[in-house]
């Protein structure tokens, strides 16, 4: 009987320790921003039915959440776009720049229904094992001020995790 209480105080000891040690988790934060981008095309192939180019883009960022996540961040990006059937697809990666030098790389995919889908690939500082996802659709495409080129706005709304 004796012995037995021994173990039964023994493991309550443990457990109550075990809730004293600090767990490790991820910190995660909500965002919603909007990118203003100036984009360059270099088109390979353009007719009705298909067209393939390259794009080279830069951006500024504007943070719409109250968190202020990601604002006056600014962006660099190049990718490669298709349009079939008047259907337009496009894979790119993103290096975004935050005001103090850091930055966070980007892999986008999308479509021109669906809109993008952005997930963080890799981090420097307080952004190193970054992950997260961010989903956009374009807000405004104002007219090309040079041929070859495109200005327009994006809302993208996701939410990031830092490990601590």
């Amino acid at each position: 009987m004796f012995y037995r209480r021994n173990w039964i105080a023994g493991i309550v000891l443990i457990l109550g320790l075990a809730m004293l040690v600090p767990v490790a988790q991820a910190q995660r934060q909500d965002f919603e921003i909007e990118i203003c981008n100036a984009v360059t095309y270099n088109v390979a192939h353009f007719s009705p039915e298909v067209a393939i180019m390259t794009y080279d883009a830069k951006a500024i960022i504007r943070s719409t959440h109250e968190s202020r996540l990601f604002d006056n961040w600014t962006g660099h990006g190049v990718g490669v776009v298709k349009m079939e059937g008047g259907k337009w697809s496009w894979n790119a990666f993103i290096k975004r720049l935050a005001p103090d030098g850091e930055f966070i790389l980007w892999e986008v995919s999308g479509d021109s229904e669906s809109g993008s889908t952005a997930k963080p690939i890799y981090g420097t500082g307080k952004w190193k094992g970054v992950k997260g996802e961010s989903k956009g659709r374009r807000l405004t495409t104002g007219k090309p001020i040079v041929q070859g080129t495109d200005q327009n706005c994006e809302k993208h709304v996701g939410w990031i995790e830092l490990p601590k």
